[in-house]
């Protein structure tokens, strides 16, 4: 099983180009997995979700036996989640292209910062992320007490 975990600050240039953290690409050649295939798809709170080609491919399998196209809710997750994600290659130098829609998505201009989050990796703005752990210190304490209830 993969579990990512970590927080790496990056940069992007003007035509949308980043790099991987070699620590994520790493774990994955570790395990004998494909480690130049990903798929991005937008987050919540401004985020973009990596995921491994490998994990996707399960994450649709899964969906695919419990979403109904009929149901609202579900036609409204897949056009959120799952129409705007795109495969992108990893390249021998780590480096991949964030295409523009989730760029604008995720307001990210120049600085970035990638979040190990177990099976997936989240990207944010810098600026985003640093204003949302500002907010969010309330909420810690709260999270925190859902730790207790997991005995970790």
């Amino acid at each position: 099983m993969i579990n990512f975990f970590g927080e790496f600050r990056f940069s992007i240039d003007e035509k949308g180009r980043t790099a991987l953290p070699a620590i994520f690409k790493d774990k994955l050649d570790s395990m004998n997995e494909d480690t130049e295939h990903w798929v991005l798809t937008k987050g919540l709170e401004q985020s973009i979700l990596l995921y491994p080609i490998k994990v996707w491919q399960e994450l649709l399998s899964y969906l695919s036996t419990r979403l109904n196209y009929k149901n609202e809710p579900d036609r409204a997750f897949l056009r959120y989640f799952i129409f705007p994600a795109k495969e992108v290659t990893v390249d021998k130098q780590g480096r991949f292209v964030i295409p523009k829609n989730l760029l604008d998505h995720s307001k990210i201009v120049k600085n970035i910062v990638f979040l190990g989050a177990l099976n997936k990796i989240e990207i944010w703005s810098e600026e985003y992320w640093e204003g949302y752990i500002s907010t969010s210190s309330d909420q810690i304490s709260s999270l925190i007490s859902k730790l207790d209830d997991l005995s970790l």
